[in-house]
């Protein structure tokens, strides 16, 4: 749900937050879930398997960084299964601030609310490419091998290539849905959160419920009652 720019903010405000050692791997993992490309409802598909969608048992949706942690529970130390695992934490909030805050619950689904988001996407790109002194991480070495590289069929070249652009633009236009006041508190809540969480793992415990930050169950409809 955030986009790529957005999630790598996030990644270098837990970077020092959290200590992590090596830092590109942990930027990489963060963006993996993302790596995926094609067409909307194809990309749609295959994103709902690399965020661990799932609708809870309480009717309500979330990306499932619960199934996630039972999944790599002995990788977590890994600043790449981390920075996975951080993302789709991010994307429950983000979902929070779009549908909740801005008020765009019952435009979920829209093609027309997608354009908006991604032009408000690129506007902010060389803010936030600027304020972190963001590059490309570096692929991991090993990357196929890994565990959660061989679980979903990510389209890991392209997509970088793709993100390059982001990092270079420099649209002109105005904010339709968002205000940088807003992104910079929404960065600043994933931090404080999730390393909260992270503090809580290392204790053998959550800090955030399975259904902290789920949403409606609602599309192309009437709200869930």
């Amino acid at each position: 749900m955030a986009s790529r720019i957005i999630h790598l903010a996030a990644a270098h405000e837990l970077a020092g937050a959290l200590a992590v050692k090596d830092k590109e791997r942990f930027y990489f993992g963060h963006l993996l879930p993302d790596m995926i490309t094609g067409g909307y409802e194809e990309r749609l598909r295959r994103k709902k398997l690399t965020h661990f969608y799932t609708l809870l048992e309480n009717g309500r949706k979330t990306y499932d960084f619960y199934r996630f942690c039972e999944d790599y529970k002995d990788k977590l130390s890994d600043g790449l299964y981390l920075g996975y695992y951080a993302h789709l934490i991010e994307d429950d909030i983000f979902r929070q601030y779009l549908y909740y805050r801005v008020g765009l619950l019952k435009r979920r689904g829209e093609p027309e609310l997608l354009d908006e988001l991604y032009a408000d996407y690129h506007l902010l790109n060389p803010i936030l490419c600027k304020k972190y002194g963001m590059t490309i991480p570096k692929t991991p070495d090993g990357l196929e091998a890994e565990a959660i590289f061989t679980r979903f069929d990510f389209d890991m070249t392209p997509w970088l290539e793709d993100m390059r652009a982001d990092l270079c633009e420099a649209p002109e236009g105005t904010l339709r849905h968002f205000t940088l006041p807003l992104i910079n508190e929404y960065i600043n809540e994933c931090r404080e959160v999730i390393c909260m969480e992270v503090s809580s793992l290392r204790n053998g415990s959550h800090h955030l419920r399975p259904d902290d930050y789920s949403i409606e169950n609602y599309y192309k409809g009437e709200l869930r009652k």
